[in-house]
């Protein structure tokens, strides 16, 4: 739930702001090769590798980066 609420795009939480398991699917608009902006694309990506991961470290660990340029970057596109 927590994951959920902090993937929320809006007030309420939607399916798709829950893992794909629980029948929520990837924003198809936003996909590699589509007319969507950088920040979008990787809005949705870092999105997707947090439903995936089970802390911050590991999702640094998984983007290849340092956790605090995670934390700024989820920061700056409003996903904490």
């Amino acid at each position: 739930m927590e994951r959920a609420v902090i993937l929320a795009t809006g007030e309420t939480i939607g399916l798709t702001d829950l893992p794909e398991q629980f029948g929520a699917q990837p924003d198809p608009a936003v996909a590699v090769g589509a007319r969507v902006s950088l920040d979008a694309l990787e809005t949705e990506h870092l999105r997707r590798v947090l439903i995936l991961s089970h802390s911050l470290e590991e999702e640094a660990r998984i983007l290849g980066i340092d956790p605090a340029t995670l934390y700024r970057k989820r920061q700056k596109l409003g996903l904490i």
